[in-house]
């Protein structure tokens, strides 16, 4: 069969139906169709698929109310590559996981797509109802963005100044030694507590998250200050979006609030794969400018399939992050341990560090090392801290030499 979707009751245009929209991916062409049929009965519009590879560009188009996605567990990758595309788009309906394999399998599927900030449903144990999937999306609202905890928003917390950065350390695999550190956003809330991205960036409009990124970009920088100040050249990182890269005064703002040093570590972007993919040209001529005001990019979730040797031939990128799922088990996954080494060599050729994010376990820990992986990052070496627990990791540690 062919992996072309198949577009049922509308076009690959935005949809002017108000029927709620519903995607499914599974590679079981009977079961999709069947149930693709038996949902435009209920008046639900469905876009079926036979795996993620033309997914993306349709989330971005379509926003559908719902997806549904197929755990096959001799082939779980495929899952895992299409909750990371859900992530990638910041999608915020609802995801419903269901497959043949074990409820603890399903729900450990589950964990991986709500640490991607996705809004997951309790998963279902196939053969599933049509009548359950129907009521579902009904109990969804035809799509309504799901309730965030406490009725907390990325525009009420920064409003509030309700919003504090975290730092997690970046090792040095050879030495151990910190080497960087990824700065990362969490909301203090007054009754629930310290909040991650994903009870907190669901639904966020575009005008938030350019105020985040401006916000983590200076307190980056601030950070950056106070920790030259310790005798550490220690550089830092922040997510951002290709387009808030491109609209923010970033040169200037590292005028104003970057260390007054000759030897200042710098700072680095880290910038989804397939957004570098889609915007090169505007990186390209805006990357010069950046170099000179020692602020690097980097492609973050590399791994999954949209990035070219074109694209790492235009820009001199600083460091090339490994995706999760490709080190996660790289110990014993054969082919997660083929493409680590060539993305490694690969970042090598082209002047990069090699980052591997996600390190959960000493055995992928050693195997990164043995690969010559530069730098890596993960809650088995050191989860998010506060600038008071990250102060008292540097002191322990030598500065790494230059």
């Amino acid at each position: 069969m062919t992996d072309a979707p198949v577009v049922t009751a509308l076009d690959n245009k935005p949809r002017k139906s108000a029927n709620p929209l519903c995607f499914i991916v599974d590679e079981d062409f009977v079961f999709r169709q069947d149930l693709a049929k038996e949902l435009r009965r209920e008046d639900v519009d469905t876009v079926e698929f036979s795996n993620s590879s033309r997914f993306t560009d349709m989330i971005d188009d379509q926003n559908p109310d719902i997806v549904l996605v197929n755990l096959n567990s001799a082939a779980p990758h495929e899952c895992v590559r299409t909750l990371l595309a859900l992530k990638e788009c910041r999608y915020s309906g609802a995801v419903q996981l269901f497959g043949h394999c074990e409820s603890k399998m399903l729900e450990s599927f589950k964990t991986i797509g709500v640490d991607g900030s996705l809004a997951m449903l309790p998963p279902l144990r196939k053969p599933i109802k049509v009548a359950t999937i129907h009521n579902i999306i009904r109990e969804r609202k035809l799509g309504a963005a799901p309730a965030v905890p406490g009725g907390v928003s990325l525009k009420d917390a920064l409003a509030k100044k309700m919003v504090n950065f975290f730092y997690q350390p970046k090792f040095d695999l050879k030495t151990t030694l910190v080497v960087g550190a990824e700065v990362v956003a969490r909301v203090a809330h007054p009754q629930l507590g310290l909040l991650t991205p994903d009870q907190f960036l669901k639904g966020a409009d575009p005008e938030a998250l350019l105020s985040l990124s401006r916000l983590a970009l200076v307190s980056a920088l601030k950070a950056s200050t106070h920790f030259h100040e310790l005798g550490v050249g220690l550089p830092l990182a922040i997510n951002i979006s290709v387009d808030n890269l491109l609209e923010l005064p970033i040169c200037d703002l590292v005028l104003m609030h970057r260390p007054e040093h000759a030897d200042w570590a710098g700072l680095v972007l880290e910038v989804p794969e397939r957004q570098i993919v889609n915007k090169i040209e505007l990186l390209k001529a805006r990357a010069p400018k950046l170099k000179q005001s020692n602020v690097s990019i980097a492609i973050d979730n590399f791994g999954r399939g949209s990035s070219s040797l074109n694209v790492l031939n235009q820009i001199s990128f600083g460091e090339i992050k490994i995706d999760r799922s490709l080190v996660e088990g790289c110990a014993t996954n054969e082919g997660n341990v083929r493409i680590c080494k060539t993305v490694i060599q690969m970042a090598h050729n082209f002047g990069c560090r090699a980052v591997a994010v996600g390190i959960s376990t000493e055995a992928d820990f050693q195997t990164l090392s043995q690969l010559d992986c530069d730098a890596g990052q993960g809650f088995m070496l050191g989860k998010p801290m506060s600038a008071a627990q990250i102060n008292a990791l540097i002191a322990t540690l030598k500065a790494p030499a230059a």
